[in-house]
């Protein structure tokens, strides 16, 4: 509903649009990007949820956690969520064509809104740490990878309007989208799909029986 209402507000350019102005000319007269020490390091902070790095990063992390388990669950829900978050996103894109700072348009060819940053972060951090309490891992990793979840799409949230890299309604949208693919990967996974390769189970612990 949140992705909705910004899109239609977007395509309309209402008043989302001119707080996108404002905090993006605010952000510009800093000048972040034109300086290399704080703009290496506030770039770096993107990775967090760029495609590529989440990849290199959680595949295999995913594989591993497959392979311990003796599950395709892992795997299988890994690829669903990048299926999902790829078509919601470039539909998403493909229809508002908005354009990057510093000129706000749509219909253009342009593809801002949302970010994909944005959802990738909410959806790939928030799906590696509820497959650490699933299959259970340390009680420390399911711990790390809890906060994670919450400070990595943060941290990218806040690189990406310093940098002046997406409007903040982009940014907005995108924590929206995320978060709605996490409830379609649980509705999605909450039945016999999601028990389907699923490892054995220790009827005393409730943990995969893994010997």
């Amino acid at each position: 509903m949140v992705a909705c209402w910004i899109t239609v507000d977007v395509l309309h350019h209402g008043p989302w649009t001119h707080l996108d102005g404002s905090i993006s000319r605010t952000v510009r007269n800093w000048g972040l990007r034109h300086r290399p020490l704080p703009y290496d390091a506030v770039y770096a902070l993107t990775a967090l949820g760029a495609r590529a790095a989440i990849l290199i990063a959680f595949g295999p992390y995913v594989l591993a956690l497959s392979i311990w388990a003796r599950s395709i669950q892992p795997l299988l829900r890994f690829a669903v969520a990048l299926g999902l978050l790829t078509g919601a996103v470039y539909a998403f894109k493909f229809g508002v064509g908005r354009s990057a700072p510093v000129i706000d348009a749509v219909h253009v060819g342009g593809e801002s809104f949302p970010s994909g940053h944005q959802p990738n972060a909410v959806l790939m951090w928030g799906l590696v740490a509820s497959l650490a309490v699933e299959f259970g891992l340390p009680a420390r990793a399911v711990r790390i990878l809890s906060v994670l979840r919450v400070v990595a799409p943060g941290l990218v949230f806040l690189a990406m309007i310093l940098l002046d890299f997406h409007w903040l309604s982009d940014m907005v949208a995108g924590i929206a989208v995320g978060i709605g693919l996490l409830a379609v990967m649980r509705i999605v996974f909450d039945g016999p799909i999601g028990r389907w390769g699923s490892p054995r189970r220790d009827p005393a612990t409730g943990q995969p029986a893994v010997e």
